[in-house]
């Protein structure tokens, strides 16, 4: 990236701050989900920025036009701060898209408020997406994602899907759920359990979709309600044997052992969960390998870089992250031991 790319990051960042602080946000129409959200970026805005800085860099990177002729999409955009970075960039085209129609509402509101036009708004999920995007001619040029890879439930058929747009593409997901970090694997692993085994309560800006029961005693209700033949313990064998499942392939294991007494499903980690309504994860580890596997078999180039740590409100952790960063610096991008977060960098050619 040259020096007038990067001033135009920064101006952009600096921009987008300055009409973020202008917004009322208890008198905008907008759900308490990306309220809460929104509060979040702006009360902590340098240290999303610089990970949204790092993310945007290595995407314009990517740019085998001008930007001001470049199509920008922000896929699972939640509040759409990174499409307001985009518009901000000057990017010729700027598509939103989310699964949770409320977010896709607001973040109509939020742009119009931001005086920000998207090009598009797409509501759905990557199947849906990708037929929105074919349908009405839409060639991106750059896909970006912050925070929502360690979310999807299937990332093989994501990957399918993803690479049936009629265009070539680059794509980055930035992730802070990097597995290969000791530290971050630990806490998350923490976080999975406590949803697996104890659910989280509903807070201010709770997600309607989202489930606050465990995602055990959730299973364990989904199979009682589809097979009341079962007794008590064969319900919390299966529910456990069926940890990382969604409703529908919860149901199709557990007919599968009705019928042949044998649950051909095995949990392939040992931690790793999701809510077995909507299939979100709770912060996946993923096997990196595995899924460079399966992006080269669709025909498709991988690689995966580290990035830097991002300074806090609070200066005492600052000096041992900047410590960190130097010796990610030295370590060099595809080491992800030290690294906060990691970017799946996808190229479709």
């Amino acid at each position: 990236m040259d020096s007038l790319e990067h001033s135009q990051i920064e101006k952009a960042i600096d921009n987008l701050h300055s009409k973020l602080h202008k917004l009322n946000l208890n008198h905008l129409n907008i759900t308490d989900y990306n309220k809460e959200y929104l509060q979040k970026y702006i009360a902590n805005y340098s240290f999303y920025m610089s990970l949204y800085s790092q993310l945007l860099q290595k995407a314009i990177k990517k740019l085998k036009k001008p930007i001001s002729e470049s199509i920008f999409v922000d896929y699972g955009g939640g509040v759409g701060i990174l499409s307001y970075l985009a518009s901000e960039i000057g990017f010729k085209s700027v598509i939103y898209n989310d699964i949770y129609q409320k977010s896709v509402d607001d973040v109509k509101v939020l742009s119009r408020e931001l005086g920000m036009k998207m090009d598009a708004y797409i509501c759905g999920d990557v199947d849906q997406f990708v037929e929105k995007t074919n349908s009405n001619n839409i060639r991106p040029d750059l896909i970006c994602s912050f925070d929502v890879l360690e979310h999807i439930y299937d990332l093989e058929k994501w990957i399918i899907s993803i690479a049936n747009i009629h265009s070539k593409f680059s794509l980055l997901f930035m992730t802070s759920a990097n597995s290969r970090n000791p530290y971050v694997n630990n806490r998350l692993k923490k976080l999975q359990r406590k949803a697996e085994y104890e659910g989280f309560n509903k807070t201010i800006g709770w997600k309607e979709t989202d489930l606050n029961s465990s995602f055990l005693e959730a299973r364990k209700n989904i199979i009682r309600k589809k097979f009341p033949q079962f007794k008590d313990n064969e319900i919390k064998e299966l529910s456990s044997k069926t940890r990382g499942l969604k409703k529908d392939d919860i149901e199709e294991v557990v007919q599968n052992y009705i019928k042949k007494n044998v649950i051909n499903y095995h949990i392939s980690h040992p931690t790793n969960t999701c809510d077995p309504y909507t299939g979100n994860r709770t912060e996946n580890l993923i096997d990196l390998k595995r899924l460079k596997k399966i992006i080269r078999k669709n025909n498709l180039k991988v690689n995966i870089t580290n990035s830097f740590y991002s300074n806090s409100n609070n200066k005492i952790f600052n000096v041992p992250k900047q410590l960190l960063n130097l010796v990610i610096k030295i370590l060099g991008s595809k080491n992800l031991f030290f690294s906060p977060t990691y970017t799946l960098e996808i190229q479709k050619d």
